[in-house]
């Protein structure tokens, strides 16, 4: 390839998504990925395309049911008591975000940029990849009638931003969906919403990548960044690598790699969870089930086979990827409360979602840098604003003004330059 005009550090969803729309601007783009492509956060996730889910996790109330769950090592969002500064700080602004003002700022930027996503995914499947792009909407269900209450005011937030919704009653959800059990309080259902497989969403991008020129280093971390005046160059492999742009990706590993240059943003791992199972019977539509946190993905594999995917949890601040299986089994005891399953065997994935304490992602490029763009930080939405993600950082490389960067920005963090 020889120098290359753009480096992205990681290779999941977003890095591949960001790739693929630099080389479409005519770059000469070298992607570098410390495992292999789609190796975190990206491979076992609940592939959901959404603007249903546009409520960023930083919500009122939240922080009162997170100190509900804090203790409980199988809650929805678990995390571990320990003295970390970095924790403390993360927590306090995301009680800090956690406000009505912030939701409704945020949800309808969410709504726009998921919408963007869908018709990008739908151009993609234009390309004729096949990445298990499924149109046929997602049901929220309930077993509390009060959980049910309490959703139904973000379900009207929604609709004012032009997300439909159908309210169903148990006899009509369970019509809806047969797979349910039927201790149901009710169930929410949104026709607009989607899902790809990530798995072959990921090895479809790595070949579209390659079509387009990409050059793809797997087992090739961005090991440290380098700053001269405006510029930064990468180390990888013991070489030093000066293209005219260099895009952060890298998910939960990205936060490190900034701070090489003095960069300081606020994304922490957060550990989610995901067990797949083969399964004949699947359900129609993804579904969520809401009180405990959990979505479960129908996927159709390309040889016709049939399997569910139950993923969820957050394990917040947890730096390592391997199995708690408490966590697992809480996961499989949710989904035979709500389903007419067998939860027990299939196959159980952890991964490492970067998450801010706005619920926002961070694209952008931060103040006093010319070369450099963060795109990181989409917490549980990297599928679903995988896309769009790449769409905004080749804009900001190419020049072109793009509204929705400015509420996504790292500097939002910054009390100072680049001081959190």
């Amino acid at each position: 390839m020889g120098t290359p005009d753009a480096v992205v550090v990681g290779a999941g969803a977003v890095g591949l998504c960001c790739a693929c729309a630099l080389a479409r601007e005519g770059l000469r783009v070298l992607l570098l990925e410390r495992k292999f492509p789609g190796a975190g956060a990206s491979w076992g996730n609940a592939g959901l395309v959404a603007p249903s889910r546009s409520v960023p996790l930083a919500e009122p109330g939240v922080v009162r049911r997170g100190l509900r769950w804090m203790l409980d090592p199988t809650s929805p969002l678990y995390i571990p008591l320990r003295v970390d500064a970095g924790l403390v700080r993360w927590l306090w602004r995301f009680w800090r975000s956690s406000t009505t003002s912030h939701l409704r700022r945020s949800l309808p930027l969410l709504v726009r940029l998921q919408r963007w996503s869908l018709s990008l995914y739908r151009e993609l499947e234009g390309h004729g990849l096949d990445f298990g792009f499924r149109t046929a909407g997602t049901l929220a269900v309930f077993q509390s009638p009060r959980e049910l209450a309490s959703f139904l005011g973000k379900v009207d937030l929604l609709r004012e931003h032009g997300v439909p919704a159908e309210v169903l009653d148990p006899d009509a959800a369970l019509q809806r969906e047969p797979l349910l059990r039927p201790r149901l309080a009710g169930a929410v259902s949104f026709p607009e919403d989607a899902c790809v497989d990530p798995a072959r969403l990921v090895e479809c991008l790595v070949a579209y990548a390659g079509a387009l020129g990409v050059e793809i280093r797997s087992g090739a971390a961005g090991e440290r960044l380098w700053r001269r005046g405006k510029e930064v160059s990468v180390e990888a492999g013991g070489s030093l690598l000066h293209p005219a742009a260099v895009v952060v990706a890298a998910g939960a590993w990205s936060a490190p790699l900034l701070r090489t240059v003095g960069i300081r943003i606020p994304v922490l791992p957060a550990k989610g969870y995901a067990v797949t199972l083969p399964h004949a019977a699947l359900p129609g539509r993804p579904l969520m089930l809401s009180e405990a946190r959990v979505a479960v993905t129908p996927l159709q594999g390309p040889g016709g086979e049939a399997r569910i995917r139950l993923a969820g949890t957050l394990e917040l601040g947890v730096e390592e990827d391997g199995i708690n299986h408490r966590r697992v089994l809480a996961i499989r005891r949710s989904a035979a409360r709500y389903l007419d399953l067998d939860p027990s065997g299939g196959e159980v994935w952890a991964g490492l979602r970067p998450c801010t304490p706005d619920g926002l992602p961070v694209v952008g490029r931060p103040r006093g840098y010319r070369n450099l763009v963060v795109a990181t930080g989409h917490g549980t939405l990297g599928i679903s604003l995988a896309p769009v993600t790449g769409e905004l950082v080749a804009s900001l490389v190419a020049g072109r003004p793009v509204q929705e960067l400015d509420p996504l920005s790292p500097d939002r963090f910054c009390s100072g330059p680049h001081v959190v």
